[in-house]
């Protein structure tokens, strides 16, 4: 008689919510944006959940917005660990704040990350931060964190599986010494396409803007019928090429492109021109792309 063991039960791991994801962020002339989808992956289920936390100083006038891809509760402990770092902090300067978060992402790093893991292990957890920073002086700047190490961005950081197509939209769409009013606009068409081609990409957008110097441009609204990448005006100037290579083609086709295309940068520039009441120095907007995550479709 042959006794056999029995077999032990496979080891079950608890799925991990991962934020495969586009944050981007852009230091403008006048303050800065940042921005990200809301898609979040669990296991094999996809659900919408906030990718921004906004922190502020009520006494000591900070304002701090981070965006965060990769694993959410990792994401989590590091934005509430900065949180109250900065809050502890007795002169919450940029350059001090910096130091916060670069120490924040350090200790997680070597305390709960790599004392479990190899750095070089694809099943680690990881986590990518992009952080827009406004201190008490009006000082303001943009921060991104890879691993354990962080560097300032010159201009615009981006971080997720979403990032290497919008480094080439942004390349495209978007230079640096534009508002945090027109930035706004373009962040929004920039996760149009995003999640439209984008891997992991998804949901709804969130947009928070913050106007820092006192001179800084007005918030305002455009006009919108068309709701693709740029207004449609791209596709309408490629299609616009074709018809005009191609000779078997009516000249008029041309015209109507053209017409079009003017119509809708002329929608646009009335938009901008219209007197632009003020709106607060933080602008938080959010685009729905999926009927689920709206908390508002209760009121």
């Amino acid at each position: 008689m042959v006794r056999t063991l029995p077999k032990p039960h496979p080891k079950l791991e608890r799925p991990k919510a991962k934020n495969m994801t586009l944050v981007a962020g852009f230091k403008c002339r006048d303050g800065f944006v940042v921005a990200a989808d809301t898609e979040i992956t669990y296991g094999a289920v996809r659900f919408q959940g906030h990718k921004l936390a906004k922190y502020y100083g009520q006494s000591k006038s900070y304002d701090i917005i981070i965006g965060g891809a990769g694993d959410g509760v990792y994401i989590d402990a590091v934005c509430q660990k900065i949180r109250d770092a900065v809050s502890a902090l007795s002169q919450p300067t940029l350059a001090n704040i910096k130091d916060a978060v670069e120490k924040v992402i350090a200790a997680v790093h070597s305390d709960s990350i790599f004392k479990y893991w190899k750095p070089d292990d694809p099943d680690r957890p990881f986590v990518q931060l992009v952080c827009g920073i406004q201190d008490g002086q009006k000082d303001w700047g943009l921060l991104q964190t890879d691993r354990d190490a962080l560097a300032e961005a010159d201009d615009h950081a981006v971080a997720g599986s979403g990032s290497i197509l919008a480094e080439y939209l942004i390349e495209k769409m978007w230079i640096p010494g534009l508002s945090t009013a027109v930035t706004v606009h373009l962040a929004r068409q920039l996760f149009r396409e995003v999640k439209t081609k984008g891997s992991y990409v998804g949901g709804n957008t969130e947009i928070i803007g913050r106007r820092v110097t006192k001179d800084a441009e007005q918030f305002f609204d455009v006009a919108e019928e068309d709701y693709r990448f740029l207004w449609g005006i791209d596709e309408l100037m490629l299609s616009g090429v074709r018809v005009a290579l191609d000779y078997t083609k009516s000249p008029q086709l041309v015209l109507n492109r053209i017409e079009e295309i003017t119509a809708r940068l002329k929608k646009i520039r009335e938009s901008s021109e219209k007197p632009r009441p003020p709106k607060g120095d933080t602008l938080r907007l959010t685009e729905f792309g999926s009927e689920y995550g709206d908390w508002f479709k209760d009121y």
